[in-house]
Parts: structure tokens; C-alpha cells; sequence
């Protein structure tokens, strides 16, 4: 009888869940990404005085791209100009600022590092 009760409680869940799910994603469209031969996305960003952000690189890396200078930063689809890369422990770190000052944690853009 209690495993009846687990599996009608699953049930009706998932019966919840499905139609929930769909109508939530059906509107769903990724965001833009600029072009070049290489873009990570800066996920985790943290702030740095003043008012510079920062955010470590995974996918582009010192060993394999050791020139920097050809690296660009965009929010959204705007190259950023105030950028500097800097060499941590095997990683890129990168510092830069909004183009409108505000705090890239919060204002909805995305954050990528490119390639061209």
C-alpha cells in the first residue's frame, strides 16, 4: 500500500511538472555570441576596486593562447576597451569594467571572452 502512495505521488508530480516545463522553455532562445575562432563565456564574475570586475578563464588558457593582446572582451556583441588579461597560476584572469558602469553581476548582459 505505501509503495502505491510513492508512485501516485510521482506521478502526479511529473503530470505537474511536464506541461509546466514546457510552456516555461517553449519561449526560450539563446543568447547571441560573437564572432570568433574561440569564445568562453565568463560565468562567475567578481568585483574588484574600483568598480573593475574580474572573472577567471577555463577554456582559454595562458599555455595554448600565450598572446594575450589578441584576446577581446564583449558585452552582449560590444567589444569592451577597458580589459587587461592577467597570468594566475596557469589561467588568464581578466579585469574590466561595463560599458556603463554598472555592476555586470546584475544588469542582464552576457559576459564573453573572444578570440577573433
Amino acid at each position: 500500500m505505501r509503495q502505491t502512495h510513492v508512485i501516485g505521488i510521482a506521478l502526479a508530480a511529473y503530470a505537474i511538472f511536464l506541461p509546466t516545463a514546457f510552456y516555461v522553455g517553449r519561449d526560450f532562445v539563446p543568447a547571441k555570441r560573437p564572432d570568433g575562432k574561440m569564445v568562453e563565456v565568463m560565468g562567475t564574475l567578481y568585483f574588484d576596486h574600483p568598480d573593475h570586475y574580474f572573472a577567471r578563464l577555463f577554456i582559454i588558457l595562458p599555455a595554448r593562447f600565450p598572446d594575450s593582446s589578441k584576446l577581446a572582451v564583449y558585452e552582449d556583441l560590444t567589444q569592451l576597451s577597458e580589459t587587461n588579461f592577467t597570468k594566475d597560476e596557469g589561467a588568464y584572469v581578466v579585469r574590466f569594467k561595463a560599458s556603463d558602469g554598472s555592476d555586470p553581476r546584475t544588469n542582464g548582459r552576457n559576459y564573453w571572452v573572444v578570440l577573433p
